[in-house]
């Protein structure tokens, strides 16, 4: 009954990129990735009665590589940073940390690595750079990088200062902000109409306090809190004032406006929003975006929350879409007021759109192409990359790169329009095109593609690749090339120029011109011109003109057949089966090859048989020797030798006779018994062999053992001569062994004994097979041995290219 093999992988889909081979047998892996990683299972089954399975573990290894880059950073002077580097590897990345280009070490008190966390105490001005991370391992290493600038500068209220009057209502709240921008963090102080009110940071207990990032909180608004209210803030660089000033309102007012924000894209807005209201009403917030009310329940980006002890709308993973403008309504169940800001998405540029060429500007390798620039989304735009598509490859490329935004605008047309000369096109080729704009903020996304646009036609732009040749015939000199692709033709009637001549002569003597789109020449330059260098190139044309021509090769002429026959050419017996042959080498000269030596060949046939059957075996290179296998024991062979080149064989040599050895010891030896005997070495015993008439006389036994799981040929072999026992030194614990005995003699290995498990310990009488260990690497994955089911095996094609 046949067996079933097929695969699986533990607790993860199959990698898409697999492929399955010799009956589901063999597992393959195309351009394999880390993610690729796990166990993978082989299923083997006969029908419904009997089944088993076997896992193998595979390990990626790669170069290591940065998934988030190094993000700069801004600190405060006398703080304390810790930066972190992040690369995934395998093996295990080592981790190292430079400034300004010179590798970091630890200074107590001051800075701390450990691998790829680095820790510097107590900031100040000298420690500013451009830092980097570096994770190497065996496969190579990669680099991030990320500048650290240490901010000192006294307060300043030039941003954001207090609002110049807020309104609050009898028995309400307000939260009057005060955010200087500083560094090192500053303190704190308010003043009511110009007198200390000693607040502490912190308080939660009085009805006019001080928060901790430096807000005044006044509860239960009354008359007596009119007043002009200023924040003075204070470090060792100097000291900053505002002032605002809060009036009483006889209704619901937003007493903390929301103001415009900017956000980068994928990143989080907050838009404050804080009204002042009577303690004894309800006040309900609801958000309108563009003037239409936010579903907050139903739109994943918005929610409604607290920052800093400020109410508001949270704008999460913020897009482009969700520029405008955000209205916040307050409202009681008497009243409502509003108050708006807008947000504005930062990030790189919006896609162009209207890409076309310029008809008139089409020639032959250029043209002009025009689009329309997408939205900046908050910084200018830097430069535009334009991509192109061959039709007859389907494959785009960068046609012009980094072309600046300033130089691609025209004077006198609109504003939006950009226009950039496209070069190095192929003549009569067809092309479309799209392009994408980058900023300070990243890469936009591609136009849409244009319409196909055809350059006119033209003479070839691309001269022919892989010129080469140099076999055929003798006096044939063959040239060939590699024709050009149809993108490439340029128009119609292609054609070539073939110059070839001798090899260190100045002019280009003989020129043939082909027509069509070939790529082989030959010609005669006679039987006495054999294996000569000759310079060849070729230039294609076609109606339009001549291209440029390919570099010059140099090849041989073809080569003639050897008229030498090999000398001192005799067989030795090797074993049973095999046969030394012996000779004295050819001089490998233009004179005596007549071409180049490739090696040889033995013919060999059985002596005394009739109408024996030929056969031969040939080996590349140049050698003395040679060993012909797969011979009968005991049979008499004449054999005789040849030479090789490109253009055949050479005479045929003087002859020898050889008889091959007797069999090897067919029996086996039994009785097999292994006993502990050492710390590192077990005891074995076995019953020998006899030989008989047929065989050679036996020399002794080698005794063969290998770790079980593993295959038969990693196996390691003690030899012996003609005795019953032996010791096996190097016997590691818990591990389980394979052994087998075998005689041998001059006619090669004899039968090797029934297979023996054994340990450390001795000989175990059993073993079972599903519980026996599978080893795994990266590159290479032991093949999984089955006892009832034949074999799994698991192939990976390992092709890691990280950048």
């Amino acid at each position: 009954m046949p067996i079933t093999y097929s695969w699986s992988r533990h607790g993860l889909p199959m990698s898409p990129r697999a492929s399955f081979t010799d009956h589901n047998r063999v597992l393959i892996i195309e351009d394999v990735r880390i993610e690729d990683g796990g166990t993978y299972i082989c299923h083997a089954s006969r029908y419904t009665t009997a089944r088993t399975q076997k896992n193998v573990t595979l390990f990626i290894e790669t170069k290591p590589y940065f998934s988030y880059p190094l993000k700069s950073q801004h600190v405060d002077i006398g703080s304390k940073l810790t930066w972190r580097c992040e690369a995934t590897a395998m093996p295990e990345p080592v981790y190292e940390w430079y400034k300004d280009g010179v590798r970091l070490v630890i200074i107590p008190g001051k800075i701390s690595i450990v691998r790829n966390v680095l820790t510097i105490q107590n900031l100040d001005i000298s420690d500013n750079g451009m830092y980097q991370c570096s994770a190497e391992n065996i496969y190579g290493k990669s680099f991030t990088e990320g500048q650290l600038r240490v901010l000192a500068f006294p307060p300043s209220f030039v941003k954001e200062p207090l609002i110049d009057v807020m309104f609050g209502v009898v028995g309400g709240n307000i939260t009057y902000p005060c955010n200087p921008e500083a560094a090192p963090t500053p303190t704190y102080t308010w003043l009511k109409n110009n007198m200390e009110l000693n607040l502490n940071p912190g308080d939660t207990t009085s009805r006019i306090r001080m928060l901790q990032n430096g807000n005044l909180l006044i509860l239960n608004i009354n008359p007596g809190d009119v007043a002009y209210y200023t924040c003075r803030a204070e470090n060792q660089f100097g000291r900053s004032t505002s002032t605002g000033q809060l009036q009483i309102a006889d209704k619901v007012v937003i007493g903390l406006p929301p103001v415009n924000v900017q956000v980068k894209v994928n990143q989080t807005a907050f838009l404050r929003c804080q009204a002042s209201y009577n303690s004894l009403q309800d006040v309900i917030y609801t958000w309108l975006f563009n003037d239409e009310i936010i579903d907050i329940n139903k739109n994943v980006y918005y929610k409604q929350g607290v920052s800093q002890t400020l109410t508001g709308l949270f704008v999460t993973g913020a897009q482009f879409k969700h520029s405008g403008k955000y209205t916040c309504r307050a409202q009681t169940t008497k009243e409502h007021t509003e108050a708006w800001a807008f947000l504005t998405v930062l990030g790189p540029p919006s896609e162009p759109a209207g890409v076309y060429a310029i008809q008139s500007s089409i020639g032959t390798s250029s043209l002009r192409l025009s689009w329309t620039v997408g939205a900046s989304n908050g910084e200018s735009i830097l430069f535009h990359t334009v991509e192109a598509l061959p039709v007859m490859l389907n494959e785009w490329y960068t046609a012009v790169d980094h072309v600046s935004d300033v130089s691609s605008i025209v004077p006198g047309l609109d504003n939006k329009k950009r226009v950039v000369e496209v070069r190095g096109l192929n003549p009569g080729c067809g092309y479309r095109f799209r392009v994408y704009s980058t900023n300070s903020f990243g890469v936009g996304p591609r136009s849409r593609q244009s319409d196909a646009y055809t350059t006119r036609y033209g003479p070839p732009t691309h001269p022919p690749t892989h010129v080469g040749g140099g076999y055929g015939s003798v006096g044939d000199l063959t040239i060939t090339w590699m024709p050009l692709e149809d993108y490439q033709l340029g128009g119609p009637g292609i054609g070539y120029h073939v110059y070839y001549r001798r090899n260190l002569t100045d002019t280009w003597t003989n020129k043939v011109q082909l027509t069509g789109n070939v790529g082989k020449y030959v010609t005669q330059v006679g039987a006495y011109n054999y294996y000569l260098l000759y310079d060849v190139m070729i230039q294609p044309y076609n109606d339009l003109g001549q291209g440029p021509n390919s570099s010059v090769s140099t090849i041989y002429s073809a080569e003639e057949i050897p008229s030498i026959s090999i000398t001192n050419v005799q067989a030795y017996p090797y074993n049973a089966t095999a046969l030394m042959v012996t000779w004295d080498p050819v001089p490998d000269t233009r004179e005596v090859m007549k071409g180049k030596l490739l090696g040889y060949q033995v013919n060999y046939w059985e002596r005394f048989t009739d109408d024996p059957i030929m056969n031969s075996i040939s080996w590349r290179g140049q050698m003395s020797s040679g060993l012909v296998i797969g011979l009968l024991p005991d049979m008499w062979y004449t054999v005789n030798l040849q030479a090789l080149n490109m253009a055949g064989m050479s005479q045929i040599s003087e002859t020898d006779f050889q008889l091959t050895l007797k069999m090897a010891p067919r029996m086996y030896p039994t009785e097999i018994h292994v006993g502990s005997h050492g710390s590192q070495s077990v005891y074995v015993t076995w019953r020998g062999v006899t030989t008989g008439i047929e065989e050679e006389p036996i020399q002794g036994y080698i005794l063969r053992y290998w770790f079980d799981g593993d295959d038969i040929r990693t196996a390691s072999d003690v030899r012996v001569g003609k005795q019953d026992q032996a010791v096996i030194y190097g016997i590691q614990k818990n591990y389980l062994y394979c052994l087998r005995v075998l005689g041998f003699s001059t006619g090669g290995d004899g039968t090797m004994s029934e297979l023996v498990y054994f340990t450390l310990g001795g000989r175990i009488a059993a073993v079972d097979q599903s519980l026996t260990e599978v080893k795994a690497t990266a590159s290479h994955l032991t093949v999984c041995h089955y006892t009832i089911l034949s074999l799994c095996i698991i192939q990976a094609i390992l092709r890691l290219t990280y950048h």
